[in-house]
């Protein structure tokens, strides 16, 4: 099946279009399960073998470079007689790791026949090394930004080095488009995925929604990720698709006014508008609860086994799909609930919770874990983007479950046990949740006065 050539893949200049002329803009990616031959499966594997070791070539070479230098530092070397810093750049990782790898350096391998470089290059897509070249640069430029101050959220450590037992099997191919050819990643059929020198792969699910979208020019991958998760492989398809049409952008049923969504552990998400109309509620995310006792069941059965053994291996699979279940059972009822508000809201309210803080809370880390709250926020600040929704964040102390709803009281206290909120002024009793929800909807962002200077 042939699929229509970007522009940018023709030589043109600017961004990528559909057939129609719409810009392909939106950030999209489709996610299927892939059913692959024995020989495929080894294949897999020596993909994801080759980028771990390609990274941890990179990891390995910058830190013996650091550690060089702050010896010499250590030894007052002269600033001009220290040993040259290496370029953390992606397009250098990928040059030095084709010129070693190929046998074209003197730190290249030389096997027992005389042959320099890497006997088995061949046997691996080119772009598994350079995607794995380009991750490597990434996580030591966040290292680096991290020192720097330059990056949000927690500090970053310098990046581990992969290891077979511990990091989860994957790589990535990247769909390089020639004028006048089709592309390397594509449909075949209905049910069969072509992956750059791998072949054609048995795909799980219904595909037609990224087959019609490719077909007409609607979405473009830029790659294919295949990881392994729960014994089981997966592919996602990542790249850039057209916007939504306005009709589905701006429904005239969509409700207008500011929605406050109060997220929580016994509700997934509780909204209600400004006037104190309830809207909906979601249940909360229990699949770790639930399948607690399996888990139990399936680690103790791993205890039992002998490390290195093949009930071992059974063991720990068993277990990594159970894990796995929860994960993804978790993922769609949030990917559930995101989805219905980003279609039928125009203004969301969300509270900035510390998630990050609450889960250092022992009695609680289970249950704010399980509850997803962060992975809610996530997906819909980037649907929102999708369907034209506007996203406000209240600040991060404005005590929405404390303040009552009706007559704006403030209590001192709220212990996490008391449900049902109940104002000692007006008497207003309503659902904690409902109350924070109309409190959120109501918030707006404080206003600095300045005082003029006399």
């Amino acid at each position: 099946m042939e699929t229509e050539t970007p522009l940018a893949a023709k030589g043109k200049t600017g961004p990528l279009v559909s057939r129609t002329g719409q810009v392909l803009s939106r950030s999209v990616t489709f996610q299927f399960a892939l059913d692959p031959t024995l020989e495929q499966r080894v294949l897999f594997a020596k993909c994801a073998g080759a980028r771990r070791y390609c990274v941890n070539h990179h990891l390995g070479r910058v830190k013996e470079n650091l550690d060089l230098r702050v010896t010499e530092r250590e030894a007052k070397v002269e600033s001009e007689s220290l040993t040259p810093g290496l370029s953390w750049s992606a397009f250098s990782f990928i040059n030095e790791f084709n010129a070693w790898k190929n046998g074209l350096l003197e730190t290249s391998l030389t096997g027992d026949d005389g042959e320099r470089g890497l006997h088995w290059r061949n046997e691996i897509p080119e772009s598994v090394f350079e995607c794995a070249s380009s991750d490597a640069a990434r996580s030591l430029k966040n290292w680096s930004d991290s020192r720097k101050g330059e990056r949000r959220g927690a500090t970053v450590g310098f990046p581990r080095f992969a290891a077979k037992g511990r990091s989860t099997p994957s790589f990535r191919l990247r769909n390089r488009t020639t004028p006048g050819e089709t592309n390397a990643i594509r449909f075949t059929d209905a049910s069969h995925l072509r992956l750059p020198k791998i072949g054609s792969v048995k795909v799980h699910g219904p595909t037609r929604r990224a087959r019609r979208m490719i077909e007409l020019g609607r979405f473009h991958a830029y790659s294919a990720t295949v990881i392994q998760r729960g014994g089981r492989w997966l592919v996602s398809l990542s790249g850039v698709a057209t916007e939504f049409h306005q009709a589905q952008r701006s429904p005239a049923t969509r409700h207008r006014s500011p929605v406050g969504v109060d997220r929580g552990i016994t509700s997934l998400a509780v909204c209600a508008d400004a006037n104190g109309h309830f809207l909906a509620a979601f249940e909360g995310v229990r699949e770790l609860r639930t399948a607690e006792q399996r888990l139990i069941a399936a680690q103790k059965t791993l205890a039992r086994t002998t490390p290195g053994s093949t009930g071992c291996e059974k063991a720990r699979a068993r277990l990594n799909r159970r894990h796995c279940r929860v994960a993804l059972t978790r993922k769609h009822l949030v990917h559930q609930a995101s989805s219905q508000l980003v279609r039928t809201c125009a203004i969301l309210v969300l509270e900035d919770l510390n998630v990050a803080g609450m889960t250092r809370n022992r009695r609680l880390a289970k249950s704010v874990s399980d509850a997803a709250m962060g992975e809610l926020r996530r997906q819909i600040e980037y649907k929102a983007k999708w369907h034209g929704v506007e996203v406000i964040l209240a600040d991060w102390f404005f005590p929405s479950s404390k303040t009552c709803s009706g007559c704006g009281q403030v209590k001192d206290s709220l212990d996490l046990s008391e449900r049902i909120f109940t104002c000692t002024v007006c008497g207003l009793t309503i659902d904690r949740d409902l109350n924070a929800a109309v409190n959120l909807a109501r918030w707006t962002p404080a206003v600095a006065v300045e005082i003029p200077s006399t």
